[in-house]
């Protein structure tokens, strides 16, 4: 079977009012091709579009906007790239302070997996 990376885009509406919040998110699709892999994540767009009540008990519409990307990544096998990303931050040492923070929380954090 194919697998499948899909960007799925929402947009958070506070009480049903337009926001300027919005939620990307990477999905894995299992399809046998391209095009109903897109077909499939769109569905699971529709489906995931939901009401939600934050903290303070008001309501959250998470409305789903489009597919805006989808990558063939075939058989997934441990260790396999699924995303990259090439960063050129305008100050490297700040970048790579802020990367060995972020390892340093994940080695410290207690697993919920077990």
């Amino acid at each position: 079977m194919n697998y499948f990376v899909a960007k799925l885009v929402f947009q958070l509406q506070p009480n049903g009012a337009q926001s300027n919040q919005f939620d990307e998110q990477l999905r894995l699709i299992e399809a046998v091709n391209e095009q109903l892999a897109l077909e499939m994540a769109y569905q699971i767009g529709l489906m995931s579009q939901e009401d939600i009540n934050d903290k303070n008990n008001q309501k959250i519409l998470w409305k789903f906007i489009a597919v805006t990307e989808i990558q063939h990544i075939g058989e997934i096998s441990n260790g396999k790239e699924i995303h990259y990303k090439i960063i050129e931050p305008d100050e490297s040492n700040e970048y790579l302070a802020l990367v060995h923070e972020k390892a340093n929380h994940l080695k410290t954090r207690k697993t919920i997996y077990q």
